[in-house]
């Protein structure tokens, strides 16, 4: 009987964190639809955005080195030389940026992130790192304790973009910015992303850069001046609706997997109960039997 007891406890147990389970995930899929459409519509956008300014940092470079030579001065090759020639203007350090999420139940991508996230801080090791979530600040400090870490807090819904407007104005402040971030692809489908937000990371571009010249009108200081405070805001602002699509399509991955794994369990319960419940009734009617033999003999 206390067998059964507990039988039908792990039962009522699991049917109630399946509801749970069900509930997130309909709220995350709600969340989801909500800005779905919105990302993937600004996406091609900002793609092309950072893929046009790449291609003026291009430009910049190549018209200093040919403007450099013809007056005379010192060769620059499109090499070592030319790395120290920076578009964008800035403290001159490097920010590596790690956007995360406050909670966790995202599959196993802001861990894949991270990983990526902790080998660029490795192999660079003059970048200031820079968390953003509760979940990502769990994770530095469990990887490197003890080590000084920028922290900003990521706010859910409408505040949301405040609290952006002090990440960006405080990036705007370095040279060069990466950033990685969770990128949705498909439902079942997010892969970890690097974002050189400046485009001077020349390693986290796998396509070549291609070659145009640029008439810079008014002047590439206004021009400076606007991708600084609009353009890369809205790069920031895109960046983090992305991160937190994939996000939210991970965890509807994987409350749908749980709910298959507790529908699992419940069957195999259920079949424990039936069993239990037999045994039950055979006992009982094997103490029946039992009575009346013995009320026939005496």
């Amino acid at each position: 009987m206390n067998y059964l007891k507990t039988i039908l406890a792990q039962m009522e147990d699991l049917t109630g964190i399946k509801d749970i389970f069900g509930a997130s995930e309909e709220i995350a899929s709600m969340k989801m639809r909500g800005i779905r459409n919105k990302v993937l519509l600004s996406r091609d956008m900002n793609d092309e955005l950072t893929e046009i300014y790449r291609e003026v940092v291009t430009s910049y470079k190549n018209q200093l080195i040919l403007l450099t030579q013809e007056k005379g001065g010192k060769t620059i090759h499109n090499g070592k030389n030319s790395e120290s020639i920076t578009l964008k203007t800035g403290n001159g350090k490097l920010a590596c940026v790690y956007l995360s999420a406050n909670s966790g139940l995202f599959s196993n991508i802001l861990e894949k992130t991270f990983d990526e996230f902790s080998t660029y801080l490795d192999q660079h090791k003059e970048s200031d790192p820079i968390v953003i979530g509760e979940f990502g600040k769990t994770l530095f400090m469990n990887r490197y304790p003890g080590r000084v870490f920028l922290f900003y807090p990521l706010a859910e819904g409408k505040s949301n973009e405040d609290s952006l407007k002090k990440v960006t104005q405080d990036l705007t402040s370095y040279s060069n910015v990466i950033i990685y971030y969770a990128r949705f692809e498909t439902m079942a489908h997010q892969t970890a992303t690097i974002l050189d937000v400046s485009g001077e990371e020349k390693t986290t571009s796998q396509t070549l850069v291609p070659t145009a010249h640029y008439l810079f009108e008014p002047s590439l200081e206004k021009i400076i001046a606007f991708f600084e405070s609009e353009i890369f805001a809205g790069i920031i602002q895109q960046t983090v609706t992305e991160s937190e699509l994939a996000q939210y399509a991970s965890r509807i991955t994987t409350l749908d997997m749980a709910r298959g794994n507790i529908d699992r369990q419940l069957k195999a319960i259920n079949l424990q109960k039936r069993f239990a419940t037999h045994r039950l009734m055979n006992k009982k009617q094997t103490e029946a039997l039992t009575g009346i033999s013995l009320w026939k003999i005496r």
